[in-house]
């Protein structure tokens, strides 16, 4: 596949459609934020609504100097100031769109305590379940895809992060088909990004371009086309990653082929996840548990063995995995897997595992959102945003009075994420 530069890629606002946007500043991002959450909307409550009006117009400001006060300002803020920032993203100047672009990914991202956003790949790298689904403004996303074709190569890749950041899953096939042009950026880091965001947003007709992408000149480009095709579950690329198994075995490349294969769980390979089970590497048991469950997890007649293996396994990953696989396979073990979100360390895995099971069972989550560890209840009412549930809503409002802010924010979230979603579904 050939390699081409951001001057080749055909210009987002003719592909997509999209007219050339005015730079006026309008307050209706801002307000949609309040309605959907007042206590979310803001960073710095009490903010007055003249002070955003200012600000806003000195983003129209013919000085540069004058716009970059204006972003500093604006960066301070919570969700109302999403629209001029929006405008900012497409300024003429490389570092105030650059640092535009950085300030929206930080908004719509809450970073763990004692973090910060220090960048629109850092923001993407806690997502999804730390992003708040604000309301886009008009002006972001034409801007942000026009940012795909940016001279400068740190525009382009900040730029795909942030739309796999603020974009759910599905996403027109447009905006995907512009992710996908990404993929050929002649900057690695570039492509890297876009392989993670087709992946994060589930962009399932750019598997054939993955598949190329496996044998990328970068390792980097190479192992996360592999994870993206393992989240599509991309059943076209099984033999490519088969090959890439055999030919690299227990190296980086082998492991994210296992991994991706893992996720796709077609049943052909079976036999090679049952292989991997018993593994001396620990990675390569993981995803071998991992594949056993998401094609149907432990049968009822090797549930006592794999919970003997279970008490003398040391490795705190596998070990997460052979209880999703048991859990799969409708053994009592969710409740070990919510215990394991008290723990920063093995927190991630069980976030992902516990939103493959509560999409089958919603409701079974419900109780833990009474749990006695603050970090669970918080970690469990992100679950619940992604999975619904007829009772979800109910559930998380009691939560929004929790007696701990994290849990509070954690369950306000989820409520505008179901909001949202169910209102996405509901449009004709």
């Amino acid at each position: 596949m050939t390699v081409v530069g951001s001057t080749h890629r055909r210009a987002a606002t003719t592909s997509i459609g999209w007219k050339t946007w005015n730079r006026r500043v309008v307050l209706a991002g801002a307000l949609v934020a309040l309605l959907v959450s007042p206590r979310l909307a803001s960073s710095t409550p009490g903010q007055d609504t003249a002070s955003i009006r200012q600000l806003s117009d000195d983003v129209n400001s013919s000085e540069a100097g004058v716009r970059r006060k204006a972003l500093k300002g604006l960066s301070a803020m919570g969700s109302e100031a999403l629209e001029p920032l929006s405008l900012l993203v497409a300024d003429p100047m490389r570092d105030i769109r650059g640092d535009a672009i950085t300030a929206v990914a930080a908004i719509y991202v809450q970073p763990p305590p004692k973090k910060r956003v220090g960048s629109a790949q850092d923001a993407f790298e806690w997502g999804p379940f730390r992003v708040s689904p604000w309301a886009l403004p008009p002006a972001l996303v034409p801007n942000l895809v026009r940012a795909l074709s940016d001279d400068w190569p740190s525009i382009r890749r900040d730029a795909v992060y942030t739309l796999g950041i603020v974009l759910t899953p599905p996403v027109d096939r447009p905006l995907g088909d512009e992710l996908i042009y990404s993929l050929s950026d002649r900057e690695g880091a570039v492509r890297l990004a876009a392989a993670k965001a087709l992946g994060r947003l589930r962009v399932t007709w750019a598997g054939d371009t993955l598949i190329g992408r496996i044998v990328d000149p970068e390792l980097s480009v190479r192992l996360a086309s592999m994870r993206a095709l393992g989240e599509l579950r991309e059943a076209r690329a099984l033999a490519a990653l088969r090959e890439q198994m055999d030919f690299y075995g227990r190296g980086s490349a082998g492991r994210a082929a296992l991994e991706a294969l893992a996720h796709i769980a077609h049943p052909s390979s079976a036999s090679l996840f049952a292989q991997e089970r018993v593994s001396n590497e620990d990675a390569n048991r993981r995803y071998g548990y991992e594949g056993l469950a998401r094609i149907g997890g432990v049968p009822e007649g090797d549930a006592m063995s794999v919970e003997k293996l279970l008490t003398e396994e040391r490795n705190a990953e596998v070990n997460g995995a052979m209880t999703f696989a048991l859990a799969s396979g409708g053994r009592p073990y969710l409740d070990r897997i919510v215990q394991a979100l008290a723990n920063d360390d093995t927190a991630d895995q069980a976030l992902d595992y516990l939103v493959e099971l509560g999409r089958e069972q919603p409701d079974v989550l419900l109780p833990h959102l009474q749990d006695p560890i603050p970090a669970v209840r918080e970690r469990v009412a992100m679950v619940v945003g992604f999975v619904g549930g007829p009772s979800a809503e109910p559930a998380l409002t009691t939560l929004t009075r929790d007696g701990d802010p994290s849990v509070r924010r954690a369950a306000e979230v989820a409520l505008m994420r179901i909001r949202v979603l169910g209102s996405r579904a509901a449009r004709p």
